[in-house]
């Protein structure tokens, strides 16, 4: 085991290692997502000593909120070690992204240093990105909440998949078709004013008769809620716009 006193101001992964702040960071966002509550730095690095003992790996003098910290740098194996100590619900979140950061291939050092630093750099705005979207998603979901669940997954997909780099999030599969009040006006000759009025009437929008999408306003750039009608909603506007004789 290597002692060096070397203060650091943030976390990395270089060269199939990780360090225990970037760790910690993995596995208290992993457990908030379980609804666990999270674990203190202290309470960690006792967990990782206890895990490797007898191993070799490094401990750095790290600064957290103006306090000097110990930062573990360990090795990916180790890590997954360190990561099968949580709950399985955790763990399976965990060992798949460690696993995916063994699997890439080490870059060779570049004498200055720069590479390195422009490539942590890159990966910094990067999570800074997804941590923004995620919180931008999650403000969406709670601002419109009777969207329908596979909204939601629409809305988090289109957020997070792209700065991923792969479709983490699927698309959820619609099993039957949802029209617009527009579409619907042109099926029944009326205008679609007229089906959301007979719509909120007659208070058809429900499950039963559809679901709430995300859409963007006819007047505004804003994001809207939107009813779309499936089957039964077409029907049940139908019956009630041109009577029971039609229906």
């Amino acid at each position: 085991m290597t002692k060096m006193n070397l203060a650091v101001t943030g976390s990395v992964v270089t060269e199939k290692t990780i360090d225990s702040q970037y760790l910690l960071e993995m596995v208290n966002k992993a457990r908030k997502e379980c609804g666990e509550g999270v674990v203190r730095n202290n309470v960690f690095i006792d967990r990782i000593k206890d895990e490797l003992d007898g191993e070799t790996y490094k401990i750095f003098v790290g600064q957290k909120n103006g306090s000097e910290i110990e930062v573990v740098e360990m090795s990916i194996k180790q890590a997954l070690r360190v990561a099968a100590r949580e709950s399985k619900a955790v763990r399976r979140s965990l060992v798949d992204k460690l696993e995916d950061m063994q699997a890439i291939p080490a870059m060779p050092k570049s004498q200055s240093g720069i590479t390195e630093y422009r490539l942590a750099k890159a990966d910094q705005l990067k999570a800074q990105a997804l941590e923004k979207n995620i919180a931008s998603a999650r403000e969406i979901m709670a601002m419109l909440p009777r969207l329908d669940p596979m909204a939601h997954q629409v809305l988090a997909a289109s957020l997070i998949n792209p700065l991923i780099g792969y479709d983490a999030i699927p698309l959820p599969v619609l099993e039957e078709h949802y029209h617009t009040a527009g579409e619907v006006g042109e099926m029944l000759g009326v205008s679609a004013q007229k089906i959301g009025r007979t719509a909120n009437a007659n208070n058809l929008k429900t499950e039963q008769h559809g679901k709430f999408f995300l859409d963007k306003s006819a007047h505004s750039s804003k994001q809207v809620e939107a009813f779309r009608y499936n089957a039964e909603g077409v029907k049940a506007l139908r019956h009630l716009i041109h009577g029971a004789d039609v229906a």
